[in-house]
């Protein structure tokens, strides 16, 4: 399951590097985050864009929070800020304390909208690493923009090409011909090809008719 972040308010419990690594994953997905912890590493105090709170973590930090990460590196502090989120249903990862997690972070690879995301459920972080790695080769920012470039004429192609089958198949074929360029294709070619399918779709459908 994805959650639509971008805007949403989300509190990192946490100074260190584990935290910094939480908040960078949060920032990749436009998460609104605010950081409460005594002290934090130099990388988190000069990151742009999140709130930083100087002093130990208190329950109404979680006051409009909708997801929490516990970051600490106190088991027992990372355990009774999880107690609060579950009893006010508000989603929470402890790092490392798979019991303590309402959901956990799988590792992923990002480019554009375009998300490719691997999970052991906290068995095997090596096999999610080898996963990661054999998918980066195809999953590349070429892919992204393609993947842009396409969301973009949706609205067009459904306006243009009907039954829904036929959309399938077309967008298949502005994949395949994406893939071939390993690059976007222009709104004006996509278009051509959009009307030229068209004419070979009512073609097909005129020599069904007289057979």
């Amino acid at each position: 399951m994805f959650i639509q972040l971008k805007g949403r308010k989300c509190l990192v419990v946490g100074g260190g590097k584990v935290a910094l690594r939480k908040i960078k994953v949060l920032k990749d997905f436009e998460a609104e985050v605010t950081v409460v912890a005594p002290d934090m590493i130099e990388q988190i105090r000069q990151m742009n864009d999140i709130c930083r709170i100087f002093r130990s973590f208190e329950e109404k930090d979680l006051k409009s929070v909708e997801l929490v990460v516990a970051a600490t590196d106190d088991k027992k502090e990372n355990h009774r800020i999880s107690q609060f989120c579950m009893e006010q249903n508000i989603p929470v990862n402890a790092v490392d304390q798979k019991e303590d997690c309402s959901f956990i972070f799988p590792s992923y690879i990002k480019e554009g909208e375009v998300v490719g995301a691997f999970s052991s459920s906290g068995q095997s972080p090596v096999i999610t690493q080898y996963l990661k790695k054999k998918i980066r080769p195809t999953l590349t920012k070429q892919l992204g923009q393609i993947s842009e470039s396409l969301g973009e004429m949706r609205q067009v192609v459904k306006k243009l090409v009907w039954p829904e089958k036929r959309r399938k198949v077309l967008y298949k074929e502005l994949l395949n011909l994406s893939l071939e360029k390993n690059m976007p294709l222009d709104h004006d070619i996509i278009e051509q090809i959009i009307l030229k399918y068209n004419e070979e779709s009512r073609k097909h459908e005129w020599i069904e008719q007289e057979d």
